[in-house]
């Protein structure tokens, strides 16, 4: 049976009710549990974050150092429509995804329409050369 065939046997309304939960959860950011990582910022891997304005994607989490200098992070999932291309930006100083184009300020506020949902956005510490993240 294809699913055109079984969709048609169970009538609209009942799939409507079947794949409501699908549409919406892939709307949402996947990251629902609790962030907790440490980074050895002494590591070849994570020089990148050394540098004022540079950020990497560790563990779906954008983790970058600023323009002045502090170290931020954000979920990568966008709120918009639950993409994964969220990037910190240093021009603006401001979390941006490049799918769709929202933005968001570093505290996760919307900073236009398609970012008005927020963003999940995690605390850090600094420890000598290692770098806490964690919700």
């Amino acid at each position: 049976m294809t699913r055109q065939e079984f969709l048609s046997t169970l009538g609209l309304g009942a799939a409507f009710v079947l794949t409501t939960n699908c549409l919406s959860s892939c709307a949402k950011d996947s990251n629902s549990g609790p962030v907790d990582f440490t980074i050895d910022l002494s590591d070849a891997n994570y020089a990148t974050l050394k540098t004022n304005g540079n950020y990497l994607v560790i563990n779906g989490t954008v983790v970058a150092k600023t323009t002045a200098g502090e170290y931020v992070a954000a979920t990568v999932t966008c709120s918009h429509q639950g993409q994964k291309q969220v990037t910190y930006d240093k021009a603006n100083n401001n979390y941006y995804c490049t799918a769709h184009g929202a933005r968001f300020d570093l505290q996760g506020g919307g900073l236009n329409n398609t970012g008005s949902g927020g963003l999940t956005v995690y605390k850090t510490t600094l420890t000598g050369t290692s770098l806490r993240v964690f919700s």
